[in-house]
């Protein structure tokens, strides 16, 4: 388990660079912080998932179409509270845009590592058997 989570932890700090760097840049280029977080949480979805799938959950036996749709749900989540909480920081003007987007980044990175673990990468035991169920012994 120990080297599942570190695994975890490399992929999902790559992809959060990822989308520090592009976020970053693109706000550097007086793009807008919202659009252009939203171009940076695209690009650092594909990383993140191409990594999780393959790297991080590669001993998992899990089908591509699952965990497909599970990470996207898990990443949007991720997304929304990461918009959320960039807003927020934006409109309190206490923090510069490019630290405010690595706030909020930061912080949806360790929502997203929570669901994926615990929901999005996890592998479906005895998938389509019945449980059995054993009789309770006398007392």
């Amino acid at each position: 388990m120990w080297q599942q989570m570190l695994r975890f932890g490399v992929v999902g700090a790559l992809a959060t660079v990822v989308h520090m760097v592009i976020g970053y840049l693109l706000i550097a280029s007086n793009w807008q912080p919202h659009t252009a977080n939203f171009v940076a949480f695209g690009t650092a979805f594909m990383v993140s998932f191409v990594g999780h799938l393959g790297f991080s959950f590669a001993d998992q036996d899990i089908s591509l179409s699952s965990a497909v749709w599970k990470f996207t749900i898990v990443a949007l989540m991720g997304f929304a509270c990461n918009q959320a909480l960039l807003t927020i920081l934006i409109a309190s003007g206490h923090l510069p845009n490019t630290l405010a987007l690595c706030a909020s980044t930061s912080c949806a990175a360790v929502l997203t590592f929570f669901l994926s673990k615990v929901w999005a990468f996890r592998a479906v035991k005895n998938a389509g058997q019945m449980p059995i169920i054993l009789p309770k012994e006398p007392i």
